[in-house]
């Protein structure tokens, strides 16, 4: 059968990448500084691919530094794949955006002498690094995904985690690839704070095959409680069998929670916290298919996650009847 076109795998021997990703960095610059975001699907060349754990891979994108720069953790972006992961474009349900959150940024030091050049922040490039499971037919293609392969872009979008201030105390916990936005709160915080703030942080996987992040976030934390379903690593049991010795005797006027993961585990990890009366907060993880309020289906209670989250207030969505049972996304 033929090809509807070519695949970005047929490029000939001795392609500059570098120099495509850098033509698409400025088509990206040039939109983002018109809007402050990418509002239509943009490609831009893979140019990494790092295997974290089973099934999950973090895909690395080159952008413009002042777009990585104003990233705030807990926004996502919609990411589009126009290829499957054989380089044809013949499988359209794969082709649909989904919600992905950044799960580390690196400056890119590609052309930079790193011994006499500084980075001063305010412009050249990055690279954003988006960590994904196989948990379907559109993610699973993107975990198979190559360096050259296309990535479409869109964002970033919606609510932000609320900022710490110098001596409060971050509790993270995380239910499986909710890492992601954890990390890149963790990161934020050590970033602005460095030791004048105190991260606990608490995550969960099914078993050691899939665990990941966890040496990003031993760098990061104060503590690192890792617990797995099964007990091939780590506690066994869930995070919230290990949390209540973290709540136990907190300042609960400069403590804050953040948690991200299946509701199922969201739910009673908000409400211990809730309990113990600690400010709770949730990265949610509903079905979200266009992220512009538009077709309403990531509705929770009588807000939407495009626009209204992901971020959202513990206290809030306790009081959510449709909150805490297991979604598709």
């Amino acid at each position: 059968m033929s090809r509807p076109r070519a695949s970005p795998r047929e490029r000939p021997q001795g392609f500059d990448l570098d120099r495509l990703a850098a033509a698409c960095c400025a088509r990206l610059s040039a939109a983002y500084s018109q809007r402050g975001m990418i509002a239509a699907p943009t490609p831009v060349p893979v140019m990494a691919v790092d295997e974290e754990a089973e099934a999950v891979v973090t895909v690395w994108v080159r952008v413009p530094a002042e777009l990585a720069h104003d990233y705030q953790p807990g926004q996502y972006w919609m990411c589009w794949n126009p290829y499957d992961s054989t380089g044809d474009m013949d499988q359209p349900h794969h082709h649909s955006e989904k919600p992905y959150s950044v799960g580390d940024i690196r400056l890119d030091q590609t052309g930079i002498d790193a011994a006499t050049a500084a980075d001063t922040g305010g412009s050249g490039t990055a690279l954003l690094g988006f960590t994904i499971k196989d948990l379907g037919k559109q993610s699973g293609e993107l975990t198979r995904i190559q360096v050259g392969d296309w990535l479409g872009l869109r964002g970033p979008f919606g609510t932000t985690f609320p900022p710490l201030r110098s001596g409060e105390r971050l509790i993270l916990v995380s239910g499986g690839i909710g890492s992601t936005p954890l990390h890149m709160a963790a990161r934020g915080v050590r970033m602005k704070h460095g030791e004048r703030v105190t991260i606990d942080a608490v995550m969960g996987f099914q078993n050691e095959a899939e665990a990941h992040f966890i040496e990003r976030m031993e760098g990061l934390c104060d503590s690192l409680t890792v617990t797995t379903d099964d007990g091939s690593q780590g506690t066994q049991g869930f995070p919230t069998n290990v949390l209540p010795d973290l709540l136990d005797g907190c300042d609960v006027a400069s403590t804050l929670l953040f948690t991200c993961g299946p509701e199922p585990m969201m739910r009673p990890v908000l409400q211990m916290a809730r309990d113990a009366g600690i400010r709770g907060y949730a990265a949610m993880e509903r079905y979200l298919p266009c992220s512009i309020a538009m077709c309403g289906l990531c509705m929770v209670g009588d807000r939407l996650t495009c626009t209204e989250g992901p971020v959202m207030e513990g206290e809030w969505l306790l009081d959510q009847p449709d909150f805490g049972h297991a979604h598709a996304h």
